[in-house]
């Protein structure tokens, strides 16, 4: 009998305690929400892309057209929904002050981070990364390219990277500006990396679309810079665009208009 009565108890405190355990979980998921959104060009005349001519008169054009025509990636719109890609997107506190980050992002995962130059394009054009992760610069093609790196206060690097080869990059710090990347043996190839100090950044895809896992709910700036136009609308878009990301569950922005800057 006190043993039935014992196992009886034992399983009232465990199922208080999943009990309880699961409301706590429940009330934390509150705090957090999958952030999405869509990139979109904000003219009625869509940009098409164009073949590289500096290429056809290049000492490595065949291996550079050995897969085709090479166009060029100013400006990568998609016209049948009018995706916006390449576009950095992330969050910022409207004072500025750092973002709460989910515990299951607080450790960096993925310590590597890859650029490569296969035919004589950087792939990809555009990649974000955290301040702690490893930029591997690679050149898996059969002809040599240089990988010239600026950061933001003109510094930076000029490894030359023979076929196959590769050179590891360490030490890059969160910047509000980018990173700009080129190659001087093929001098129309230019890349662009921008360096954060949280998790809660991302670059579009070929539809425009862009997620953010586990964002901290509340009222925040969305940053939204391309590297051919710079801001969204200019120097007003410095500020970010305000929105509000609710707690549990899915937040989306639905599409947001890219605006190109005036010349």
């Amino acid at each position: 009998m006190k043993r039935i009565l014992s196992v009886t108890v034992g399983l009232a405190l465990l199922a208080g305690f999943l009990l309880l355990f699961g409301a706590a979980r429940a009330q934390d998921a509150k705090k957090w929400s999958d952030l999405k959104g869509r990139i979109i060009w904000g003219d009625k005349n869509i940009p098409g892309r164009k073949p590289i001519d500096a290429i056809k008169t290049h000492q490595d054009k065949n291996h550079c057209l050995s897969k085709g025509a090479v166009l060029d990636e100013e400006w990568v719109v998609n016209a049948k929904n009018k995706g916006l890609k390449w576009t950095f997107v992330w969050l910022q506190a409207k004072d500025k002050s750092p973002l709460p980050i989910h515990p299951d992002l607080n450790n960096i995962k993925q310590k590597q981070v890859v650029m490569d130059q296969p035919c004589c394009m950087f792939v990809p054009h555009a990649l974000g990364m955290r301040q702690g992760q490893i930029l591997l610069a690679k050149n898996s093609a059969p002809i040599p390219h240089n990988f010239k790196y600026t950061t933001g206060d003109g510094t930076g690097g000029n490894p030359l990277l023979p076929p196959k080869g590769s050179f590891a990059i360490k030490g890059l710090e969160a910047d509000p500006f980018p990173v700009i990347v080129n190659c001087g043996i093929h001098p129309w190839m230019k890349a662009w990396i921008r360096v954060f100090d949280h998790p809660y950044f991302a670059v579009t895809d070929e539809n425009g679309a862009f997620t953010i896992p586990k964002a901290p709910a509340g009222n925040y700036q969305l940053m939204i810079w391309h590297g051919s136009g710079g801001w969204s609308g200019g120097a007003a878009g410095r500020n970010g665009q305000p929105i509000v990301i609710k707690g549990g569950g899915e937040t989306d922005l639905g599409n947001l208009e890219y605006k190109k800057p005036k010349n």
